[in-house]
């Protein structure tokens, strides 16, 4: 009788520490954010990460009249940053400007990272998706996919793909066209996009899955040649572009995102009250126009819908990355 009323007891103490857990929760929601946050962005200071990273902040931080601060930790391809805040408090206070590339590639291409993306991370909100632009030189003679794989079949080996480095979405869109098209084009990592950009208008290589704002002044002065874009719709800043599925190759898509993600184990309430907050911002139309300005498409996504397209994304890019077998040290 004894060890029952003591299992009672320890029942009834388990339930109150739930509800009291639950009343924290609500409590923090209810004042938060009452203390300045920080948004950390993988990468330096005037890129296009940091245009977005600045302008969420500067908008959160109207809408709440709290201190939002931008903390650039570059490095490593952004594991730097994701790492830091893997192991942030887990009070919605540190979140992460996150993307494909620290939260679902370079886990699975680096021997050793810091966090674990499925366990470590909640999402709080995808905001923008970002396509490439297939662009060639204007010594190559292709004009659409179709052409562009009759050439390379044609020429296996001689065909060369610049990226702004390995495992970049530059360097993955080639991998994903070459594995779905039988093509041998050849990968050329280089340091940054604009040597990317350099090189094609050189002649030093042949084509690149480009990002928008890298090639989109040079496609508009008839420098290079726009064959495609990546994604599953053409882009409103180079209309008549058409995606590589519907030019012959339609399992074909690619694109990256960029969104916000918060320590596991942040309230619930929280996380939803930061999503709500995102929500507003993204449709802004000064917000929207800044970031079409960069080749984005704003979106808007709930947690949940987040965290269930990391874990897909993840297990997707891994099986591209073994089959063409990409590694960093």
């Amino acid at each position: 009788m004894m060890l029952f009323k003591l299992r009672l007891r320890l029942l009834a103490l388990g339930f109150l520490l739930g509800i009291s857990s639950i009343c924290i929760a609500q409590d923090s929601a209810a004042t938060y954010p009452n203390k300045p946050i920080k948004i950390i962005s993988p990468f330096a200071p005037g890129g296009a990460t940091d245009i977005l990273a600045r302008l969420l902040a500067q908008k959160l931080g109207e809408a709440w009249k709290q201190t939002v601060v931008v903390d650039n930790k570059s490095g490593g391809g952004g594991v730097i940053a994701a790492g830091e805040v893997a192991r942030a408090d887990k009070d919605g206070y540190t979140l992460l400007l996150g993307s494909v590339g620290p939260v679902e590639v370079l886990p699975s291409v680096m021997k050793k990272v810091s966090y674990d993306s499925e366990k470590d991370f909640a999402g709080v909100d995808v905001l923008v998706n970002v396509e490439n632009v297939v662009v060639v030189n204007n010594q190559l003679p292709v004009k659409n996919i179709q052409e562009l794989i009759a050439y390379a079949k044609a020429n296996p080996g001689k065909l060369h793909s610049g990226s702004s480095g390995i495992a970049t979405t530059g360097h993955l869109s080639l991998e994903v066209f070459n594995q779905l098209t039988g093509v041998d084009i050849v990968h050329v990592p280089y340091r940054g996009g604009a040597p990317v950009t350099t090189a094609l208008l050189a002649g030093d290589i042949e084509m690149s899955f480009s990002t928008v704002p890298a090639a989109i002044q040079y496609i508009k002065s008839g420098k290079l040649r726009a064959i495609a874009v990546t994604g599953d719709k053409p882009l409103e800043t180079l209309p008549g572009i058409k995606p590589i599925k519907d030019q012959g190759v339609p399992s074909f898509k690619v694109s990256s995102w960029y969104g916000i993600l918060a320590p596991s184990g942040t309230p619930p309430a929280v996380i939803n009250k930061i999503n709500l907050e995102l929500g507003k911002i993204i449709a802004m139309p000064e917000v929207r126009a800044k970031l079409l300005e960069q080749g984005w498409t704003t979106v808007h996504t709930t947690p949940a819908q987040m965290n269930k397209q990391i874990q897909s994304e993840i297990a997707d890019w891994k099986v591209v990355i073994n089959k063409a077998g990409i590694t960093l040290d």
